[in-house]
Formats: structure tokens, sequence, C-alpha cells
């Protein structure tokens, strides 16, 4: 992400989404951490909010996951 470039932060629901969009979510967010942790060496991001919001983002995912996992396991 280039300097300046502001995303919202999106409201989602991700005990409604199948495994497959957890996944995809979860896979897209990491990436979005890398690339901001990256541009943050060079001094290149400032939106320190953004690191803050995916960091949940993916615990959420991985809570949802986690309790899925043991739903499954307890069947």
């Amino acid at each position: 992400m280039a300097k300046g470039d502001k995303k919202k932060s999106r409201k989602i629901n991700f005990a409604e989404l199948s495994d497959a969009e957890l996944e995809r979510y979860h896979q897209e967010f990491r990436k979005e951490l890398q690339e901001i942790r990256f541009s943050q060496v060079t001094s290149a991001y400032t939106n320190n909010a953004r690191i803050s919001a995916l960091k949940k983002d993916i615990a959420r995912i991985l809570t949802v996951k986690n309790q899925r996992k043991k739903q499954a396991a307890a069947k």
C-alpha cells in the first residue's frame, strides 16, 4: 500500500462466513499486515490504526476457526 492509501475498516461478521471465506480473509489480512510492516521500515506508512485493526480481525478469524474445530471434535 502506498502512502495515503486509506482503507475503511470493514465490519464483517466472521461467524457467518464459510470455512473457505474465512481462510481467504485470513490470508488476505496476513498479506496486508506483512506489506504494512515492510512499508513501515521505509517510513512510507503512517496509518498505525490499520495495523491494530488487522491484528484484531486476524484474532477474530482464528477464534471462529478454533470454535468450529472444537464443535466438530465434540460431535
